[in-house]
């Protein structure tokens, strides 16, 4: 594909003036796909490449990004657990900015924990357990890449039921308070 890419880009160049394309525009958007191309079979992020728009930072959903951390960038793991901090590498992010309120208004912060300990199973790089992220370097990152939607919908699934179970012991206190106000 990079030969392709390199096939293309001397002929549009060599035409630059002949051209209505904004070659420097169209590079770009091809490193970004060769970028997407190594996500995919050299990390083994299950992704469509061509949706890749960045070769330094891209957001997958709601709680997933892959970016490159470090000085250069101006990106850190805000709050480290163990105090280190990513030198010019390649991460990906899972992060959850609200804690225990993706599963509820309730804060579920026991119903959280029990979610973010199975995450970091998975062997994160760095943790930011204050901030609730973690950060995996990519010889890691595919296998939690490409797992997170389904545990992140077997605890939605699990959260139902722990719900109800939540709202029961609240509606008790809640009762419980009222019998003894009397």
């Amino acid at each position: 594909m990079r030969e392709t890419y390199k096939k293309i880009f001397k002929l549009l160049n060599e035409h630059e003036d002949e051209i209505v394309f904004d070659v420097k525009s169209l590079e770009a958007r091809a490193r970004a796909h060769l970028y997407g191309l190594e996500l995919k079979e050299k990390h083994g992020i299950n992704i469509d490449p061509k949706t890749i728009t960045s070769t330094s930072w891209n957001r997958f959903g709601d709680y997933m990004s892959i970016g490159t951390y470090g000085d250069e960038n101006k990106r850190s793991v805000s709050w480290s657990d163990d105090g280190s901090q990513p030198v010019n590498e390649m991460l990906l992010e899972i992060s959850f900015p609200t804690g225990g309120y993706i599963f509820g208004q309730d804060y579920p912060a026991k119903f959280f924990q029990k979610f973010f300990t199975e995450l970091k199973t998975y062997g994160p790089k760095y943790s930011d357990t204050t901030n609730a992220s973690l950060y995996f370097s990519m010889d890691n990152a595919g296998k939690i890449f490409n797992k997170f939607n389904s545990i992140l919908e077997k605890y939605n699934k699990e959260n139902k039921e722990d719900y109800k179970k939540r709202q029961i012991i609240k509606k008790k206190e809640e009762l419980e308070k009222l019998m003894t106000a009397q």
